[in-house]
Formats: structure tokens, sequence, C-alpha cells
């Protein structure tokens, strides 16, 4: 994974050289700088805020390209661009619009700042497997790791001080997000502490304090500020919605908040602690960075939004969630629904001793935004199955399953709309790594549908996606001998959906393939529910999506891979088209919107490129091309 493009250090080394000089007197002819990224144009761009708030697009073209940040000195700029295939940082010169890739790396590099002598810049990397911290300086070209993110940890949002003896940044340990400020020689000081938690750490001019994004286990969400010790700690402004890169302006913190129809830059005043719009209407508007002696430019309005669409729809959009504060996000999109999880073995480690906690935060987030459930139920304990199988091994004891399955649906009764009846039962792994047994799996679902609806009628009964593995082999049972295994079995009426997984493997969603290997594995898993007289049942794709390139090997999923472009055009002409075309398809559940974000998956885990938001939470194209279908524009 390790190169080194030493053609384009050289020319950025050379770049920088040119941009230098004194900085007095540059400071004396620079007019004042302000950048921010966004998705208006249907990609990510990089735009220019002119002296009379018009718009310069810097970086028109049809790849995503983000997390701008000015130079000292206002003559360059640092962002990160999909354009030679990965996410690299480039250099642009801002009058002549040279640009120069100056990290030249397979893995994912992003979210850039600069060290206020224009000599380093520090950066996050994913080429060492997991998400660190990184620092290039220029005068040698060379690359230094800062930080050694453990398993399940996670270093993001770096931000120099602008004495430049240190870092401010954020760090997932044990799953809580912190704040903490880093010495170049390794000191490192939290800003933050539990039960608060931070990211998006921004230095006030004078270096002595540091506003970020916080939340709050008493569910104050907002803008934070600290001194740079970590003393003094108060609560500023909150916020609803998703918040997201600080930037700290004058007397004034910039940031990105998220709306329904996208993403605002706002002003928060520090002394009189009210908020004004910077940048509206402007897509995805976030990542705003300035130079020069200057306010946040007034009030900037983008172009006309785009026509709403006018298409039928399926009854039910949703995605499949990782990242619980993003569900907000999901209602960006118009879409109402979430897929989560909930583990039998996590909820009732030992029978009757039963803990809630991570059930209830997805139903509560739900509520929050205003979207509906869909739960996968899953993994059986260890006390209700066979002696030496696994988590996916299915239940032994279907009475305690059904039992359970009643507690979980008197719980959450009015709250959980959908359950999904565990997952891929048709995979060996999915069933213990035992031969899959349809007849079994219809026992389950008959006493799954049972419990819940002695316990909330209204709960619909989802089966657990099936995988589309056509014939099947060694490692699965082909998904049409399973389901009519199921239906021999008398399932058919224990259950209100047909739950799929229809992956695109590669190609276009209505393109068919000889060995199901498609989307289309749904028309022909519908034809085996007519043959059997369910007409009535429709379909619901819990799971169904496309990988990007990752820059890593990430095994069978390489032969499928898409672009970009590819990935957003195939999910929007699924949404705009499947309710025409397949009338009793009810639900599709875009497999996934974050899985890229989260701390516990490496940089090489394939679910994070099948995400439609990238590492650092910024939209690729395929949430961009979706964003505001299901809300008609």
């Amino acid at each position: 994974m390790r190169r080194v493009v030493l053609g384009l250090l050289l020319g950025a080394v050379l770049l920088f050289a040119w941009t230098a000089g004194s900085a007095a007197a540059r400071d004396s002819v620079r007019p004042a700088v302000f950048l921010f990224a966004s998705d208006m144009d249907g990609d990510g761009d990089i735009y220019r805020v002119g002296p009379q708030g018009e718009l310069q697009n810097l970086t028109d073209n049809r790849v995503s390209d983000w997390d701008p940040v000015v130079a000292p000195g206002g003559r360059m700029a640092a962002f990160v661009s999909r354009r030679d295939g990965n996410s690299d940082i480039y250099l642009m010169n801002l009058a002549l619009g040279n640009v120069v890739n100056v990290t030249g790396h397979p893995a994912a590099d992003y979210e850039p700042d600069f060290s206020p002598d224009g000599s380093r810049l520090v950066f996050v990397s994913e080429r060492d497997g997991s998400r660190d911290l990184y620092l290039l300086d220029w005068s040698g070209g060379q690359v230094r790791r800062l930080t050694e993110a453990a398993p399940g940890e996670v270093y993001r949002s770096p931000a120099w001080s602008p004495d430049g003896g240190a870092i401010a940044y954020s760090a997932v340990r044990d799953g809580v997000e912190q704040v903490y400020v880093r010495t170049l020689d390794g000191q490192e000081t939290a800003v933050t502490a539990w039960p608060l938690k931070g990211r998006y750490p921004a230095w006030s001019p004078d270096g002595e304090q540091i506003a970020f994004a916080g939340w709050h286990e008493d569910d104050r969400p907002g803008i934070y500020l600290a001194n740079r010790d970590g003393s003094n700690v108060r609560w500023l402004w909150e916020a609803r919605a998703p918040l997201r890169n600080l930037q700290w302006i004058g007397d004034e913190v910039l940031f990105s908040l998220a709306g329904t129809a996208g993403h605002d830059l706002l002003a928060l005043s520090l002394d009189s602690l009210e908020v004004r719009t910077v940048v509206t209407q402007a897509g995805w508007a976030d990542c705003p960075s300035a130079w020069g002696d200057m306010s946040a430019p007034e009030s900037v309005t983008g172009p006309p939004r785009a026509t709403p669409f006018r298409k039928r729809l399926p009854a039910v959009l949703g995605v499949n969630i990782a990242d619980l504060s993003n569900a907000g996000l999901v209602r960006e999109l118009g879409f109402g629904w979430i897929k989560n999880y909930l583990s039998w073995a996590g909820v009732e480690p030992e029978p009757d001793g039963l803990n809630w906690t991570d059930p209830d935060n997805v139903v509560e987030a739900a509520e929050m935004a205003g979207l509906e459930v869909l739960l996968r139920i899953h993994d059986t304990p260890a006390w209700a199955r066979p002696p030496d199988t696994t988590l996916t091994s299915p239940p032994e004891d279907l009475e305690a399953y059904g039992r359970f399955l009643g507690e979980v649906a008197r719980r959450y009764q009015g709250r959980v709309a959908a359950y999904e009846i565990g997952n891929e039962p048709n995979l060996y792994f999915e069933w213990g790594m035992e031969r899959p047994d349809p007849a079994y799996y219809a026992e389950m679902l008959k006493v799954a549908y049972a419990a819940i609806k002695a316990e909330d009628p209204s709960a619909l009964v989802v089966t657990g996606g099936l995988a589309t593995t056509g014939d099947g082999g060694e490692a699965a049972m082909g998904d049409l001998e399973f389901l009519r295994g199921m239906y021999d079995a008398g399932a058919k009426g224990a259950f209100d959906a047909l739950g799929s997984h229809p992956y695109g493997y590669g190609l276009p969603p209505f393109q068919g393939h000889p060995y199901g290997l498609s989307v289309t594995r749904l028309e022909e898993q519908r034809q085996v529910m007519l043959q059997f007289g369910d007409e009535a049942t429709p379909i619901w794709a819990t799971e169904v999506g496309w990988p990007i390139p990752s820059g890593w090997s990430m095994g069978d999923h390489d032969l499928y891979l898409v672009s970009e472009w590819e990935q957003a055009y195939y999910y929007q002409q699924l949404v705009l088209q499947s309710d025409q075309r397949w009338p009793w398809l009810q639900a599709v559940f875009a497999f996934n919107l974050d899985f890229s974000t989260v701390a516990w998956y490496d940089a090489a885990q394939p679910m994070r490129w099948y995400a439609i938001l990238e590492g650092d939470g910024s939209p690729r194209m395929a949430f961009t091309w979706m964003r505001g279908i299901g809300a008609g524009g």
C-alpha cells in the first residue's frame, strides 16, 4: 500500500516555493479569501465567494472535490479530490487554477490543514489500515505518521494551532469521541471528558480557546467552547441537526448544519450568541475556510433548486445506518426509514438478564429524526442454542425465542414499525456454519410472527433478507431453493413481506445476469412467490448497493466495483424506476449510509465502500443524486 509519487511531491514543493516569500508583502496585496465545499452542481466542488457575494466554482468537474483549506497568504488552497480514482490531497493556485496531487497514495487521504507558516500540512490518512493523523513537510516531501490508532480507534478533524506548536483533533477511543490537543513532541491533553463528547475543533485567533461540536448525555448537542487545556468548558448554542466542520473567523464561529433539503453554512456570534445564515440553498454546503482580515460574508444564496421529481416511488425508502447521530441526514434524502440491528445475545446474554441500551438508542434516535425503524433481530445467546455453536446458529429453544420477541414487541409497541427475522438465512455463515434449513427457518418465522403480532398487531414481520446466491455452492444454498423450501414448510402467512438483499454485483439495477447475480434476481424470487399463490405479499429489498474502489484489496467485492458516478446513477435509477417496473417491490433500503465513518471498521472493510458518505462524513455522489427524492425534490 505504500507508494510515494516523487514527481508529484517535487511539483508540490516547487509550487509552494513559488508562493513563499515575505508574509508582510503578501498580506499587503492579497484580498481576503473565503472558500467552501458544495455539491450544488451534482458533485462535490470547491467554491470561492467574491466581494459582492458572487460564487466561483474553482473545481468544475464530474468527481467529488471537498475539504478546502486556504493556505497562509491566501494564494493557495488544499482540497481533497477523487479525480485520480481515490481520495488524495491536492494544491491549487487560486489565481491560475493550477492543481497538483501532493499525497498520491492508493488509500484515502482527507481533512487537510496548514501549519501557520504554510510549511507543513496535517491530514487524515487510511494508508496504514487505520485512520490516523499524518504530517507532510514540503521541504523534503516527507510524510510522517503522528498517531497510531489501536483497533476500534479513529483520529480525525485535525486543526493546527495559530502558534504552530500544537494540533487539535478528535479521537474515538472505547466507542467515545473526544477532543484533544497534541503538541508536536507528542504530549496530549484532553479538552473534553465524559459524559461530554466532541468533534470538529476550531481554534480561536489567539490560540487560547477551542470551539467544537459537542453532545452530552443530558441531550445538549451543539457548539461548545473550552480553554485549550480543557478548562472552563461551556455550552454556547443548541443544534438539533447534524453539525459539521467548525471554523473560527473573527468573532464568529462558522459551521455547516443539515436541513431538510441540504446543509447551510451558519455563523454564531460569540458576542451575542445569535446565529446568522452565511450560505444557503447551495446543496450540501460545508467546510468553510478563510484567510485575511475579514468577517464571514453576508448571506450568499445558491442557484435555484432543481425541479422536483415527479416519479412514483416505493412506499418505503430507507437506509442501513451505523452512526445514529447521522439519522437526521436520512430526512435530507427525503427517506422515511432507517434499518438497524438488535442482537438477542447482546440484550439477553443470560436468561431474563435484559439490557435494552443499544436498541433503545436506535429507537430514540429514529424518533428524534421523525423516522420509522426496521429492526433486524439476530445473534442467538449461548444458552438458547446447542453447545459449541456460534452466534449465528439458529435458536434451539424456540419457546425462549418467541418469549424474547414478545418482550421486544411489547417494549417497542408503536415505536418500531417492522422487524426483520434474521439475516441472509440461506448462507452457511448465517446458519452457524451448517447447511441452511429452510423448514426450520419457517418454524422460526411462525414463532416470531405469532409473538410479535400478539404484542403489536400493527408491526410488520419481514423475513431475513435472502442473499442472492444463484444456485448456491459450498458457502450458500441457492436463494430460490431456500425460498421454495420455506413455502413447502408452510411459511406462507407467517410474514408480511419477503426480505431480499439483491446487490448489484457491478451491474445496472435492471440488467439481468445468467446466474441471478444482479438486482433483477428479485423478479425470479417474485415468480417463486406466485407459484405458491402468494401474490398479495410484497418484497422488501432491505439491503441493496454497489461498492466503489477503495485502494485496498477487498476480496470478491473487487470483482463488482463501480465508479462513484455509476454508484450514484444506479441508486437513483433503482429508486426512481422500481415502482413502475416492479410494483410489488414495496421497500428499498440502501446499503449503506455511513459504515465508512464509524470506528469499528478498518480501512479495507468492504462495507465502508458501499456507503454513500465518505470517511469524513461528506457526501459521495450517490447521496447528492438521491437527496430530496423521497420528499419530491
